[in-house]
């Protein structure tokens, strides 16, 4: 078998080396009279990703979205933009509040296009979570390659799942790149904005360098992100806390937790990150677990990446296309049917992680019984196992199954009794995700009123983008647009990219003043969504989770249907949608 596998690597090598010297151009691989048995083969297993063989055939609209996700996602209505105008590009404007990668993703659009507009971020760089999270143990727990923008791919990850630093100094050099960062303004802390119907324009209300200023734009994007305001519960006795304590995205620079006693409260992802890294050298580490989570084994996760394969991303032509193709073909095969509440694809998957938990803590009953959730698999966050499992059976590690009731001078009380030494407390309690954009600004439409106040408890909008009374307002990453059982936050901020992109050329090129989604438009797509979501894992009525507001149980984050779907219906923007005011 290795003189055979020897053999297919030295011809492969001289057909690569023949190949380059010819110096032809490459075939678009959907040119390729083998491609039905390439997509044929993209379904394969990959152990090392943890994806097992697919077990359903690709649909046409499935490889429609994939071709044009490895085509990056092209405007298909404006292409090279050479019809709009240049006095009418210069009389307009868009003001974009956040530099994360939804927020990039619209800059990338409106540069493309021409279109003038400016980025304001209130941190002291841009790339959002990327800058603001840098605790020890901070990585991206989605695959590299599909944690990039698919119009800018990198071939340079050195890790199959990179650190925060990576994605941030990839999100740097393509900002870079493509000139966004001249036009992004930081420490600029976005208080309002307001829409002013005499003059069917925004005016956007900043503090920078503690002067309020004022920016007037034809679009405002509230692009600040779900994951961006932390969220700290109230415990009695937070107040006499004679330690250091921080929420993990405002992390302490400096802060050492060697020979400490730390407690973590929360255990979701970023608990799954810190936890392990304090561990190492802590005196004791104490956990207070609110929510069970369920956690995937993915042998690739702690990996770097071969010189030789990252050689092969970098001159094998389509190698890394290729790549990304077959990790997505795998999340578009088991995304909906893992998803779907008492399916046999969740109940499998739910057997096979209880044993998975099991036998990694060795089946300590005490251990099993905190760790197993009662929930089924998908309603809370999936996690990728980062030695998690393993540090629970380490004697400085503590595990407390529910919340802390009582915080003192130096320690942290349980529910039932438990007391918990403390130099320091890590809140990795979450984030006001169900505010979505009003956690960070205040939003004023037509007469005046507020978006908090317009969506109340269960925030809505079209394709989570825009509301009725709100016209030239477009949010990222809003309501019920959050993909948590596969897909990349990357492919969301694409999607509303280019939707988004599309309607400022839209208002460019036939001189729109206004674009406001119709009530009837609006109302009919939020009905679907909340019908499609009753046959969800989400929904399930004994699982909390951030994806549910707090108050009705309702899931405002989360989209509920497949990502070839949700991309046929924001490839094309229909202006019949809007009310349009010239």
């Amino acid at each position: 078998m290795e003189e055979v596998d020897s053999k297919l690597r030295d011809k492969l090598a001289s057909v690569m080396i023949e190949y380059r010297q010819s110096g032809r151009s490459a075939l678009p691989p959907d040119c390729s009279p083998i491609f039905k048995d390439l997509c044929h083969h993209s379904g394969l297993a990959m152990p090392l990703d943890g994806l097992a063989e697919t077990s359903t055939n690709l649909t046409q609209l499935q490889l429609d979205y994939l071709m044009d996700e490895m085509r990056g996602f092209p405007d298909v209505i404006g292409g090279d933009y050479a019809d709009l105008k240049p006095e009418k590009k210069a009389n307009f404007h868009v003001a974009i509040c956040g530099s994360g990668v939804n927020g990039l993703s619209v800059a990338l659009r409106c540069q493309r296009a021409g279109i003038p507009y400016t980025v304001l971020e209130r941190d002291t760089d841009i790339c959002g979570t990327w800058h603001q999270n840098f605790y020890p143990g901070v990585r991206c727990d989605t695959p590299s390659f599909v944690y990039s923008f698919s119009s800018d791919p990198n071939p340079n990850w050195k890790h199959y799942f990179a650190h925060g630093a990576e994605v941030k100094e990839y999100l740097k050099r393509m900002t870079d790149k493509h000139g966004i960062t001249k036009n992004c303004i930081t420490e600029a802390t976005v208080e309002s904005a307001t829409f002013d119907e005499s003059s069917s324009m925004w005016e956007v209300r900043y503090i920078k360098n503690g002067e309020v200023k004022t920016m007037r734009s034809n679009v405002y994007v509230g692009a600040s992100g779900q994951l961006s305001n932390p969220k700290i519960p109230h415990i009695p006795g937070q107040e006499v806390f004679e330690g250091q304590a921080c929420h993990t995205s405002r992390f302490i620079p400096g802060m050492d937790f060697t020979g400490k006693n730390v407690v973590v409260m929360g255990t979701g992802a970023t608990a799954m990150g810190i936890c392990p890294e304090i561990q190492k050298v802590a005196k004791h580490l104490t956990i207070f677990q609110g929510t069970p989570q369920w956690y995937v084994d993915i042998p690739n996760h702690k990996k770097t990446i071969t010189e030789e394969e990252q050689w092969c991303f970098r001159h094998v032509p389509f190698y890394e296309r290729w790549y990304r193709f077959q990790q997505i073909r795998h999340i578009l095969d088991f995304y909906v049917d893992v998803l779907r509440a008492g399916s046999d694809a969740n109940k499998k998957l739910q057997k096979d992680l209880t044993e998975y938990i099991k036998n990694k803590v060795n089946h300590d009953p005490e251990l099993v019984d905190k760790m197993v959730p009662p929930h089924p698999p998908i309603c809370t966050r999936m996690l990728v196992d980062n030695n998690w499992c393993t540090m629970m059976l380490k004697e400085n590690v503590t595990l407390v199954k529910g919340r802390a009731k009582e915080i003192k001078e130096a320690e942290v009380h349980g529910p039932r009794g438990e007391v918990a030494p403390a130099d320091i407390i890590i809140y990795a309690t979450g984030f006001q995700s169900t505010r979505f954009c009003t956690a960070s600004m205040k939003v004023y439409g037509r007469r005046g009123i507020e978006l908090a106040q317009d969506w109340g408890s269960e925030p809505t909008a079209y394709l989570g983008m825009s509301r009725p009374n709100f016209p030239n307002f477009f949010m990222t990453y809003g309501p019920n647009t959050n993909v948590s059982s596969g897909g990349s936050i990357i492919w969301c901020a694409e999607t509303a990219g280019r939707y988004i992109g599309q309607c400022v050329a839209a208002m460019v090129r036939d001189g729109y003043k206004e674009l406001a989604v119709k009530p009837e438009v609006h109302d009919k797509y939020n009905a679907y969504i909340t019908e499609e979501l009753k046959w969800t894992a989400w929904d399930d009525k004994g699982c909390m989770s951030w994806y549910k507001n707090g108050n009705t149980g309702k899931v405002t984050n989360n989209l509920p249907m497949g990502l070839e779907d949700f991309w046929g219906k924001t490839r094309m923007v229909d202006l019949s949608d809007f009310d349009k005011k010239l």
